[in-house]
């Protein structure tokens, strides 16, 4: 499985896939605000973590119902770009579910209810 195709024109799907299988499930919406989200930064957009299947979540300690397993959540990085800016770009977007994770240098985005959090 390659997964070796754009979703825009910024964005490939295997950006999204796990990093244990390669399995990928992406929602739409979610790459339609990130994609929303580099034009205004003209800035690259690293994505850290996407999709994540269940084995691979449990492996590293995400919570059962984790957004990244339903295709709904990213973990991203911009160079050179302050948390709390890319947090406020993010909301900007239409991004409702946004936490800071400055020890790893990391936003997460997801597409579920209105909430943020200083990891």
């Amino acid at each position: 499985m390659t997964n070796d195709f754009k979703l825009t024109k910024d964005f490939n799907l295997k950006e999204f896939q796990c990093p244990c299988c390669g399995s990928v499930k992406i929602d739409n919406l979610l790459v339609e605000r990130l994609q929303a989200l580099r034009d205004r930064l003209s800035k690259p957009i690293i994505i850290t973590s996407g999709y994540r299947c269940p084995a691979h979540n449990k492996k590293i300690g995400g919570v059962n119902s984790s957004y990244h397993t339903k295709g709904l959540a990213v973990d991203i990085t911009v160079d050179n770009m302050e948390l709390e800016d890319l947090f406020i770009r993010a909301k900007k977007v239409g991004f409702k579910g946004i936490g800071i994770y400055p020890e790893k240098r990391f936003l997460h985005l997801d597409l579920g209810p209105e909430r943020a959090w200083y990891g």
